[in-house]
């Protein structure tokens, strides 16, 4: 395995020892003179200054100046898988064929369970096939899924009216 040496970071390590080193020396203020001279006339050792190597930092290559990504395309609003299927079931319906719309809608159920607009739509398609109780139920779940939607649960009264007349 080959190990990269950065010399930058020896350099620095290399001063900081160097500093290390003088300031232990400097601190060791050891006297040598004989015990026989007067205190005044002592001579101090002075360590001459410390002179560093000049370390010079290289700076990295300039990088180039970023470029702006390319904007995103624009996200089309595709309609969920329910709302295609209630598409596919309306159009079943308005042929008459009621058990293709109905599957269609019981599809589109499994998909999106809480929805109260395909639980209206196949109560509708129960009441023109002549499925009365069955209708009455359906516009009964839709009717509690759409909470304050007083257009939906009115559509479902008026659904539960007709089928009850018909029982």
């Amino acid at each position: 395995m080959v190990i990269r040496q950065n010399p930058l970071a020896l350099r620095l390590v290399r001063n900081g020892l160097l500093i290390v080193a003088a300031a232990s020396l400097a601190s060791c203020g050891v006297d040598y003179s004989p015990a026989g001279f007067p205190p005044d006339q002592r001579t101090r050792t002075q360590l001459p200054p410390l002179e560093l190597p000049e370390t010079t930092v290289e700076t990295p290559p300039a990088l180039p100046e970023p470029v702006a990504a390319p904007a995103p395309p624009p996200i089309a609003q595709t309609p969920s898988a329910g709302k295609l299927l209630l598409a596919s079931a309306r159009d079943q319906l308005q042929r008459g064929d009621t058990s293709r719309a109905a599957a269609t809608l019981e599809r589109a159920l499994r998909i999106t369970p809480n929805d109260p607009h395909l639980w209206h739509e196949l109560a509708r398609v129960r009441l023109a096939a002549g499925e009365w109780q069955q209708a009455i139920e359906l516009a009964n779940t839709s009717r509690v899924l759409a909470g304050d939607d007083q257009q939906l649960r009115s559509k479902n009264s008026d659904i539960i009216a007709a089928a009850s007349k018909r029982l």
